[in-house]
């Protein structure tokens, strides 16, 4: 099916049920693409004088990279670059240096909401759907950016019925913290749940032990562990022109 027939559909439905939907959304590459967050934390490591001291050669390379939308981490982009082979050093410093930034709050301002994201959502929400932001980060590292991210770009957030989920712990499995969240909602409790989600290893999982859940599988980029089940439904994009 189309991104925009799909789309229309859950709108369609939303609109048109006496009890409420619940939408949720994961956040990194569903939401939002995360590339411009990942170029920033490079060029951030390219311009730090200790770095320019140690690895000269390197940083001249990392100062022109750029991310693509299917970029799943740095490591494609640094190849295609031509980092793959440099020396071990500085690859073990610009991996812990990514690490430390992409998994804080300081650096969330920089991921830019999906084509139509915004609009998409805030349709649902406007038409009774509670939504949910059931995502991979943790508290402790990204709870105060994420919260600040989706005011930023006014996703839904600031009443009772759009809520933000986060790992209490960094440590959890992705995939089975976000299928034991949609597990513990009662069932009945809404007309029909949509679950939108962009790692084929948290579709899968839900998949396999939740029937009950509408799952959007949104085409971006992702681990590469395993691909989403033939019979999910894609989307590339929140669109609602047939055009796109």
């Amino acid at each position: 099916m189309h991104s925009s027939n799909l789309l229309a559909k859950i709108i369609e439905h939303v609109g048109s049920q006496n009890k409420p939907s619940l939408v949720v959304f994961d956040l990194d590459s569903t939401l939002f693409n995360v590339s411009p967050r990942l170029e920033k934390i490079l060029l951030d490591f390219a311009n730090e004088p200790k770095h320019q001291k140690m690895f000269p050669d390197s940083i001249e390379v990392l100062k022109n990279i750029r991310m693509l939308r299917q970029d799943w981490g740095i490591k494609q982009a640094l190849v295609r670059a031509g980092l793959d082979h440099h020396h071990p050093d500085f690859h073990h410093a610009i991996r812990e240096y990514w690490e430390k930034c992409f998994f804080s709050n300081g650096y969330l301002k920089y991921d830019l909401p999906y084509e139509g994201a915004v609009e998409y959502v805030q349709t649902l929400h406007k038409l009774g759907a509670d939504i949910a932001y059931l995502t991979g980060r943790d508290v402790a590292r990204m709870g105060v950016g994420s919260l600040e991210s989706l005011k930023q770009w006014d996703f839904p957030i600031i009443d009772g019925r759009a809520e933000l989920i986060l790992k209490p712990l960094k440590g959890m499995d992705d995939a089975e913290f976000k299928k034991d969240w949609l597990a513990a909602i009662p069932l009945g409790k809404y007309s029909k749940i949509w679950f939108f989600e962009n790692e084929p290893l948290n579709v899968n999982k839900v998949k396999d032990h939740l029937e009950h859940i509408e799952i959007v599988f949104f085409k971006s980029t992702h681990s590469g562990k395993a691909e989403p089940h033939e019979d999910i439904p894609q989307i590339m994009h929140y669109l609602l022109s047939e055009e796109n």
